[in-house]
């Protein structure tokens, strides 16, 4: 990771915590380009779901690309690589920001893998469904 890179990503971040350019509900969108580039993209296979303690973690595919999703009730961030080695070595691109954590200290429910997928904006094969329901 360069520092730059990294430095450049904080002050990206703050400036669109304070002002944010689109809000979903409860959740803060902050990386709007990040954002735009995945949504919209068609699941076609969940390959896992770890949960540990208050975080989560979603692995899954689509026709092209590999796509980590994760979560906390305080924020939203994704990985979307080309390889799965990359899911390794790429940064995280943060998402969203829960605005009721930033700005009350406290959040609101937990949401489920469904809801996670739906608030990014993720399409889901029938394939993907099947998985999908599994792990609830």
């Amino acid at each position: 990771m360069k520092f730059k890179s990294l430095e450049e990503k904080l002050e990206l971040y703050y400036d669109k915590l304070k002002n944010p350019s689109k809000i979903i509900g409860d959740w803060a969108i902050i990386d709007l380009d990040a954002y735009n580039k995945i949504n919209k993209t068609k699941l076609t296979n969940i390959n896992d779901i770890t949960n540990y303690l208050e975080e989560k973690v979603i692995l899954a595919e689509s026709k092209n690309k590999f796509i980590a999703i994760k979560y906390t009730p305080n924020f939203i961030a994704t990985k979307f690589v080309d390889t799965e080695y990359d899911l390794l070595l790429k940064d995280w691109d943060l998402i969203g920001v829960d605005r009721e954590y930033l700005y009350k200290g406290k959040s609101n429910k937990r949401l489920s893998n469904k809801e996670i997928i739906a608030l990014i904006g993720f399409k889901l094969s029938k394939e993907a469904k099947v998985v999908l329901d599994s792990f609830e």
